[in-house]
């Protein structure tokens, strides 16, 4: 298991109001509302369907105008000392900081029509307190969100269109150096339905583990994730899960093999909690990973549900949690380049094997040495490559010949 990389999402976040991709009308008018606020003024509800920019827009506006941000999502406004010791002295006492604040609620759909206290909570700090309050909410429609809806001012977010999309992941691919084909950004984008952090975890999965991927590959792909439940859709339910119930039933509803499972939550998990939790939630961790151990090796498949409870209290056992978005564990990315290499240098055997009329096994332990190291004559690289038609060929021949010499003289 390895040191977690920042997710694509995380890493290519906007950091100012003009890299934010569509809802301008948002913008503007969430802006005018935070810079015109005062104690007389009402709460602010930004309002629409996923990855539409609601969080980030909040984020990027309090550091452009200079606001310390309190952060909490529906998990942390549950808890009633977390409300009592960090939001009410944050609302009430502006003295205690020494710049403005602004607090934010994310997620408050989250809420149940049970979880009264929380709600009263809220409806007590939109009346009196003398900070900003913002919150956000995929459906600011719930029955039992009625009170709030009527003490706010409501913004709405729009599904972003898919050219704002496409544009958006042509930038991430110039960033990372991917040769993506457009029919490949238009499928990602129309799949995306207007979530642009849906349309960049698509991108990654398809592109941080290979090098190149053909139109219907990248269909394969995206197809079996519009069958299976998005595994990051389904970290984020279990993390910020209300009961213990419910981040089990999340995580045993993933396609993945248990195995990565547990590679997807030991990588993320440092993320999400702070250092004075993160031992306990790392020891069931440990645990979940010996005993899905001992259930593969004794065939013992009736104890699985033990190994999402395991799991899930190690999301659980943090009583408050960072707001992350999940990354690709780097064990599984690994992984996947090892098999996308194979499968390369396979496709590019077939061919010598046939040329040479040789075996794969005599190909692989004697040719692809003297071609690597005649490749470092210039005239036999460029008549090699001429004679290699196929752009698929030139393409395998210069990432495992060519490539792999070159990273040898540098090395």
């Amino acid at each position: 298991m390895s040191i977690p990389q920042l997710s694509w999402v995380e890493k290519y976040k906007p950091k100012t109001l003009d890299e934010i991709v569509g809802n301008d009308a948002a913008k503007k008018d969430f802006l005018d509302w935070l810079e015109k606020w005062d104690e007389r003024g009402k709460a602010a509800l930004l309002h629409g369907p996923p990855g539409v920019g609601k969080t980030v827009l909040v984020e990027v506006a309090a550091s452009t105008l200079n606001y310390r941000l309190i952060e909490t999502n529906a998990s942390e406004t549950r808890k009633t000392d977390f409300l009592e010791n960090v939001i009410k002295p944050a609302a009430f006492n502006r003295s205690l900081f020494s710049s403005k604040v602004l607090i934010f609620f994310d997620e408050i759909d989250g809420l149940s029509s049970e979880e009264t206290g929380a709600i009263n909570f809220l409806l007590e700090l939109i009346e009196s307190s003398r900070v900003p309050i913002v919150m956000a909410a995929n459906d600011p429609w719930a029955p039992h969100l009625h009170k709030i809806r009527d003490k706010v001012y409501m913004i709405p977010l729009h599904r972003i269109r898919s050219q704002s999309i496409i544009k958006r992941l042509r930038d991430i691919c110039r960033a990372e150096g991917i040769r993506c084909k457009q029919e490949i950004l238009v499928m990602i984008a129309e799949r995306s339905e207007g979530d642009m952090r849906a349309a960049i975890e698509d991108l990654e999965l398809l592109y941080s583990t290979r090098g190149e991927v053909s139109v219907d590959e990248a269909e394969k792909i995206l197809s079996r994730r519009n069958v299976e439940r998005n595994i990051f859709e389904i970290l984020r339910m279990a993390a910020y899960a209300s009961t213990f119930e419910r981040a089990s039933i999340s995580l045993s509803s993933s396609e993945e093999k248990p195995e990565d499972l547990l590679e997807w939550v030991f990588e993320n998990i440092p993320h999400l909690s702070p250092r004075q939790w993160l031992f306990p939630a790392l020891r069931y961790v440990a645990e979940a990973d010996m005993l899905i151990r001992q259930i593969s090796k004794n065939s013992l498949w009736r104890l699985l549900p033990n190994f999402y409870h395991k799991l899930s209290s190690a999301f659980l056992v943090i009583p408050q949690k960072n707001r992350i978005n999940f990354s690709f564990p780097n064990r599984i990315k690994d992984r996947f380049k090892r098999i996308q290499h194979l499968k390369n240098l396979r496709e590019l055997e077939s061919f010598f094997m046939k040329e040479l009329h040789t075996g794969r096994r005599v190909f692989r332990r004697e040719f692809i040495q003297v071609l690597r190291y005649l490749s470092r004559d210039e005239d036999f690289r460029s008549r090699m490559l001429s004679r290699l038609s196929d752009s698929r060929l030139r393409e395998l021949f210069n990432s495992i010949i060519l490539g792999e010499e070159t990273h040898r003289r540098h090395a």
